[in-house]
C-alpha cells in the first residue's frame, strides 16, 4: 500500500529516529515502504519520510547490480568509510524538484539488521554507497540541504 510522503519543511524530518527492537512489527510497514518507493520512482526511502521516526529504510535494487531485490535495512550503522569523497547531484522524495551537489564517501561498510532480526554487513561503492548514506542521514534527521554549500 502506497503511503503519503512527508515533505520539507515538516519538522519531523529533522528528528533522529529511534532504534527498532520489534522486527516482526515493522514487516508490513517495510512492505508498504517498498510500494511507496516504487510508486514515487525513488532509489531509496527512509521511514521518517512516511511519518515513522524509526530506524528503517529501503534501498532500491537498482542502486547496485549485486542486489537481487530491494534491500530492507533496520538500525543501520556505517562502521567504515573511505577517505575518497565524490560530489554528485542528489534529489530527495521529501524535497520535490530540488537537486543539490552533495559530497559522500565513495566506499562504505554498513552493519544492519533485516526484517527477520538477522544481522548483516555489506560493502557499498559509488551509487549504492551514496544511497545508503542518504537514507542513513534521514534516520539521523539530516537532509541533503544540510550537506550542500
Amino acid at each position: 500500500m502506497k503511503l503519503p510522503l512527508i515533505l520539507y519543511p515538516e519538522p519531523s524530518l529533522r528528528i533522529a529516529s529511534t532504534k527498532i527492537d520489534d522486527f516482526l512489527g515493522v514487516q508490513n510497514l517495510c512492505t508498504d515502504m517498498i510500494d511507496t518507493m516504487e510508486a514515487e520512482k525513488g532509489i531509496g526511502l527512509a521511514a521518517v519520510q512516511i511519518g515513522k521516526n524509526i530506524r528503517a529504510a529501503i534501498i532500491n535494487r537498482d542502486a547496485d547490480k549485486s542486489l537481487k531485490e530491494h534491500l530492507v535495512i533496520i538500525n543501520p550503522k556505517i562502521f567504515s568509510a573511505s577517505k575518497e569523497i565524490d560530489e554528485d547531484t542528489e534529489g530527495c522524495l521529501s524535497i520535490p524538484g530540488v537537486e543539490v551537489p552533495v559530497k559522500r564517501h565513495r566506499k562504505i561498510k554498513v552493519r544492519y539488521t533485516d526484517m527477520n532480526g538477522e544481522e548483516h554487513k555489506i560493502k557499498a561503492v559509488n551509487l549504492f554507497a551514496r544511497v545508503l548514506q542518504h537514507e542513513i542521514d534521514h534516520l539521523d534527521g539530516i537532509l541533503i540541504l544540510d550537506r550542500t554549500s
